[in-house]
């Protein structure tokens, strides 16, 4: 049976099987999934895919994307982080979030490859000079330093991420913050976006915390997501989804205009439904319902 080794615990990793072109490999130790292909998912294919040119147009106000783990790290920045720390999130999209820490008063940036969404967020969050699409390494080369990292919703989607997290390391100050989510592996219910070529990685809560481990950062907190809304918002999307056309969330959606409708509906009743919901996801949480986020924070020793 071929073996490679695990990303997180570098233990060795079993092939289940294949998906489409993609080699599936599973870790024995820590439960984390890898999707191996030649033919690694290249930036520009975000850049110019449907789903997340729709995502700018749909939800235009900063505050339309953020997301239940935006929503606990900012809350956990904002108890553990002093006022007008130095904060960096990867793959900041629009830059929706380092609006949100702005607004705050935190001294805010972002980076991301999506040239596109960078140019609208400059643009709408008035954010020239806070998001870029300089790399990781110009920033270490500036001598440029953080007390908190955020990394929403990114490791899963990268062919090799342990560099990117290695830099994210290196860039944060003695006793800084890297704050991580990615979706949780063990989801009762996986839709079609938590494939290759969207996703080419899965982490159990275990993987979350042995990766952390092995960059010798302490674990500092770790949270999984219980949610019906969401677990219902995206079943019912992915019933909308043509599966035989081309989309990194599994197919691009049919009739639009409801579509389009309904997730500005859902969009703008999510804060309710979460807090009226809540009470049922807590029950569901202990008999072992989890869908579909996970949040990991942990610390950079100090001198």
């Amino acid at each position: 049976m071929t073996q490679i080794s695990c990303n997180c615990c570098q233990h060795g990793m079993d092939k289940l099987g294949s998906f489409r072109d993609y080699l599936h490999y599973k870790c024995n130790n820590c439960g984390y999934e890898h999707f191996k292909n030649e033919n690694v998912t290249m930036s520009q294919d975000y850049e110019i895919d449907a789903d997340y040119l729709d995502d700018l147009n749909l939800f235009p106000d900063a505050g339309d994307r953020m997301q239940w783990h935006h929503h606990r790290a900012i809350d956990f920045i904002g108890r553990h982080s002093r006022a007008g720390a130095a904060t960096l999130d990867v793959g900041c999209f629009d830059g929706f979030f380092v609006r949100q820490l702005l607004d705050r008063g935190y001294d805010a940036h972002g980076l991301d490859f999506n040239r596109t969404a960078i140019a609208r967020g400059q643009d709408r969050f008035g954010l020239a000079g806070r998001i870029s699409n300089r790399t990781m390494t110009d920033l270490a080369a500036g001598g440029a330093q953080f007390d908190v990292i955020t990394m929403f919703e990114v490791i899963e989607h990268l062919d090799e991420f342990t560099p990117i997290l290695e830099d994210c390391v290196r860039l944060l100050k003695p006793d800084g913050l890297l704050v991580i989510s990615t979706p949780n592996s063990q989801m009762s219910w996986r839709p079609p976006l938590d494939f290759p070529p969207h996703h080419l990685s899965r982490f159990t809560p275990l993987s979350l915390r042995k990766m952390a481990g092995s960059l010798g950062l302490t674990l500092v907190s770790s949270a999984e997501q219980s949610s019906l809304f969401d677990f219902i918002r995206n079943y019912i999307g992915s019933l909308f989804r043509h599966k035989e056309t081309a989309s990194m969330r599994g197919g691009e959606f049919r009739h639009r205009a409801t579509v389009d409708r309904l997730r500005r509906i859902a969009n703008r009743l999510r804060g309710i439904a979460y807090r009226v919901l809540q009470p049922a996801d807590a029950l569901l949480h202990r008999a072992g319902f989890r869908y579909i986020g996970q949040l990991m924070i942990a610390r950079k020793p100090g001198r």
